[in-house]
C-alpha cells in the first residue's frame, strides 16, 4: 500500500483493503519543472494529487501577463472544480521543480464523492482552502511586493513547515515581479529578522511577523 496516500487525512476513514483498491487506480507521473501537468481549456477528465514538489495554478490571458492562482503543496488535490461541475479546467497546473503527481480519473473521484461521505468532507474542505487563497491572491495583486512575498512566504510556512526549498526565482514568479525585485525584497526580510535564507532555501522565523506584514486577517 502506497504510505503517502494512506497518511493523508482524505483517505484515512477507507478501511485498509478499500485503501488498497482505489490507489490501484491512481496514476503517479513525474512532472519536470514547467511540463504541463493540464492545460487551461482542456476537458477535465482527471483530478490530481501532489505527493512532491510544487505546482501553480496558473491563468493566462491575451491582454495581461499569466498569473498565479494559486500554490498547491503536497498532499493538495487540483482540478476538482472543473471535473465536479463537468466543464474544461479553468487554470494551467505548472510545477516550479520536478514533482511527482497522482491522476486520479474522473469516474473513480465521483464515485468516491457519492459513496464516501468523509471523503466528501475532506474534498469540499480542499476547495474551501483553494477558493480562501485564491482570493487572498486576487485582493494582494494591486499590493506591493512585499505585501505579497510577506504573504506567500507565510502560507508556504503553514504548509510545508519553518523550512522549505524554494528558489528566489520561484518567488518572483509566486508573487508576479522580477528577479531582481524578489531579491531585494527577500534581503529587506532578512534582516528584518522574519526570514533565513540560502542556497535554494527559505526559512521563516517569525510567521506571524509575515502574516501581520501582508495585511491579511
Amino acid at each position: 500500500m502506497d504510505q503517502f496516500l494512506a497518511q493523508l487525512p482524505i483517505f484515512r476513514a477507507l478501511s485498509p483493503g478499500a485503501r488498497e483498491e482505489t490507489f490501484s487506480h491512481f496514476m503517479l507521473r513525474c512532472h519536470e519543472a514547467g511540463e504541463l501537468i493540464f492545460e487551461e481549456g482542456a476537458e477535465a477528465d482527471a483530478v490530481y494529487l501532489l505527493r512532491t514538489g510544487l505546482v501553480k495554478a496558473v491563468k493566462y490571458s491575451p491582454r495581461t501577463e499569466p498569473s498565479t492562482m494559486e500554490i498547491i503543496v503536497p498532499g493538495g488535490l487540483f482540478g476538482m472544480v472543473a471535473v465536479l461541475d463537468r466543464k474544461p479546467y479553468p487554470v494551467s497546473a505548472v510545477p516550479f521543480s520536478r514533482s511527482e503527481v497522482y491522476r486520479i480519473p474522473q469516474a473513480l473521484f465521483g464515485e468516491l464523492l457519492r459513496q464516501r461521505a468523509t471523503f466528501a468532507e475532506q474534498v469540499f474542505r480542499h476547495m474551501g482552502e483553494h477558493l480562501r487563497h485564491s482570493q487572498v491572491m486576487r485582493s494582494l495583486h494591486q499590493e506591493s511586493v512585499e505585501k505579497r512575498t510577506a504573504y506567500m512566504l507565510w502560507m508556504l510556512s503553514e504548509r510545508l513547515g519553518r523550512e522549505f526549498r524554494v528558489t528566489r526565482e520561484d518567488i518572483a514568479e509566486m508573487v508576479g515581479t522580477t528577479l531582481e525585485t524578489a531579491i531585494r525584497t527577500l534581503i529587506d526580510l532578512r534582516g528584518r529578522k522574519l526570514i533565513s535564507s540560502g542556497w535554494k532555501r527559505i526559512g521563516v522565523i517569525d510567521p506571524a511577523g509575515l502574516k501581520a506584514l501582508s495585511g491579511v486577517e
